[in-house]
């Protein structure tokens, strides 16, 4: 059984691409069609609307395959967070320290550095 993924179907029917991919000034599609004016042309209204997150201030967007990659692109961890990441591959923070969201990763767990603001990444954090 395939698995399905969201992305952008290239004109030859066959590949692929995540949406990331689009726009990036590389021809990742064989016609180079992932780089046309069409989707390229005013980003990200003329982006399939499929393929991006837009934040709750309406002024930031990222690409939805970058939903939920524990990096808060959209400023105020909404790409992070809710029902579309439900799961936390990393350590989930009951209380966030700066910037970073509520999961942060695996790699960050008892590093020196405090990254929840109850210092569990670094007190209670598992790091396997």
């Amino acid at each position: 059984m395939a698995s399905k993924q969201l992305g952008f179907l290239c004109d030859d029917r066959t590949t692929c691409i995540p949406p990331s991919l689009l726009c990036n000034r590389k021809l990742d599609c064989s016609h180079g069609e992932d780089e046309s004016k069409a989707y390229c042309g005013q980003i990200p209204s003329s982006l399939p609307q499929n393929l991006i997150f837009k934040c709750p201030n309406r002024k930031t967007w990222t690409y939805i395959d970058k939903v939920c990659d524990m990096r808060n692109d959209c400023g105020d961890c909404s790409d992070e967070s809710g029902l579309q990441c439900s799961t936390c591959s990393g350590w989930r923070c009951n209380t966030v320290f700066f910037a970073d969201c509520d999961c942060i990763p695996k790699a960050r767990c008892k590093d020196g550095i405090q990254d929840c603001a109850d210092w569990s990444d670094e007190n209670m954090c598992t790091e396997d």
